[in-house]
């Protein structure tokens, strides 16, 4: 008897250990080999947003990282339930999909109706009996234009297949006479299209009305001249509507995975790629509801102190004691707090005026080099638009500004003024280069008779 007992003991004694192990082994957060970011057209800022992302995430993670080329936000949310993805961008929404959840809002996507000149599109209504592409099947862009032919009443047959390829065809197939999709302003196959004079892009009428029967619209407008060339595009501010980008994961994606890519989009460089991403402050007060529960841990710090309280409790904490402690740090905290965003608002203030300063200055560059026909006196020009520039960065570091839809409409003033003077620079080179060749073949053409005439005083 004693020995059963004996032997009892001793396998319950090596069983518990056992037992414990698996459940931690079971329980614990394991570290894929690699993240995966469903994307989508691989000519699209879904992907290439996702590209820099995943370069940053291997940085961040040491584990590799990529973009999956795909067909647009749809076809994300079927990869993501799939196990075929980590990580996901899609158009945001009212309600997620069953299993989806977002982590961060990243920017917002304008609602574009891009259109060939001399083709008399001058609204959504005259888009009826015309080839527009929409977008790819799956694409949430495809979805966003349904709803405005659908709001506007446009009859348009969506089962032509020239309605499903991705808005860049409209460059190759001349077929297509217009296309109609939301995608972020920093879309730099957009601005290719927009170079070339052949296209323009068109406003909505009564915008108000559409976004407050699509609640995850909201009115925007595209300023004037935001896409830079030979001529201002667009002519004039355009009245349209606008969607946000989304990252998002499934419900069950690890907490690691959540603080991780947070980590990655908010405390790397990546906003100088993107400057139109928001801000962590500006993200904390999306949508709870649509977020994964993780999000609210990063972006709250108060999260620990309710840990602590817990603990507090456990060892035996009075309740009154603990209330008192944490009530006279939540006053500390929220006084420290509310001086700190004085602060911050006096700075911020005077950074905006900086910055009004500083596109004011552009604006100047602009109007006087229009008057200069010489490469060479261009240059000064030049320079100064990179001083501009780089004295604004410097100058302007309030996150605040810097994530203000102006300062990324001056950055991209900057670099479409400084691209706008070198081809002025280059053409001015081009047309001199000319004008010396002519007169070298002038000369040429007159030296052959000379030579003939040798023969004639020979004789």
């Amino acid at each position: 008897m004693r020995k059963l007992t004996y032997r009892i003991l001793v396998i319950a004694a090596l069983a518990i250990p056992i037992i414990c192990a698996y459940g931690w082994y079971a329980s614990r957060e394991t570290f894929p080999h690699g993240i995966r970011i469903a994307g989508g057209d691989s000519k699209g800022l879904y992907y290439t947003f996702g590209e820099k992302l995943g370069e940053l995430l291997h940085e961040q993670t040491g584990r590799p990282a990529g973009v999956i080329e795909t067909d647009g936000g749809g076809a994300n949310v079927e990869l993501l339930r799939s196990g075929g993805a980590e990580l996901g961008l899609v158009q945001a929404f009212s309600s997620p999909p069953q299993g989806i959840r977002g982590i961060a809002p990243l920017f917002s996507e304008p609602l574009h109706l891009l259109v060939r000149k001399g083709k008399g599109i001058r609204s959504v209504s005259d888009l009826a009996g015309k080839r527009v592409s929409l977008g790819p099947l799956e694409s949430g862009s495809r979805q966003s234009a349904l709803a405005v032919l659908k709001h506007y009443k446009v009859p348009l047959d969506t089962t032509d297949p020239s309605t499903f390829v991705y808005f860049s065809e409209i460059e190759t197939d001349e077929h297509l006479d217009a296309a109609l999709f939301t995608t972020g302003l920093m879309n730099p196959t957009l601005k290719k299209l927009l170079l070339h004079g052949d296209f323009e892009l068109v406003g909505f009428a009564d915008v108000e009305g559409f976004a407050a029967s699509h609640s995850w619209f909201k009115v925007t407008t595209i300023p004037k001249g935001f896409y830079c060339g030979n001529l201002p595009v667009p002519a004039e501010p355009l009245q349209t509507v606008e969607v946000m980008a989304l990252l998002v994961v499934r419900a069950d994606a690890p907490d690691w995975l959540v603080r991780e890519t947070l980590a990655t989009v908010y405390e790397t460089d990546l906003r100088s790629s993107f400057p139109t991403l928001l801000t962590a402050k500006a993200a904390k007060e999306y949508h709870a509801a649509v977020m994964h529960p993780s999000v609210a841990s990063y972006h709250d710090p108060s999260a620990s102190l309710n840990r602590l309280a817990s603990v507090l409790e456990v060892v035996g904490k009075s309740w009154e004691a603990l209330l008192g402690a944490v009530t006279l740090i939540l006053l500390v905290w929220g006084w420290a707090r509310r001086r700190r965003e004085r602060a911050q608002a006096i700075a911020d203030k005077i950074q905006k005026e900086k910055l009004d300063d500083f596109i004011a200055e552009t604006l100047d560059v602009e109007l006087q080099q229009m008057e200069v026909t010489d490469p060479e006196g261009l240059r000064p020009f030049l320079r100064r638009v990179t001083q501009i520039k780089q004295e604004a960065l410097r100058q302007l570091t309030s996150e605040k500004v810097r994530g203000d839809q102006l300062f990324a409409i001056f950055l991209s003033q900057c670099a479409a003024l400084g691209e706008k003077i070198q081809m002025r620079m280059l053409y001015g080179r081009m047309s001199e280069q000319k004008g010396i060749t002519e007169p070298g073949n002038s000369d040429s053409s007159r030296a052959e008779p000379a030579m003939e005439s040798g023969p004639g005083l020979a004789k």
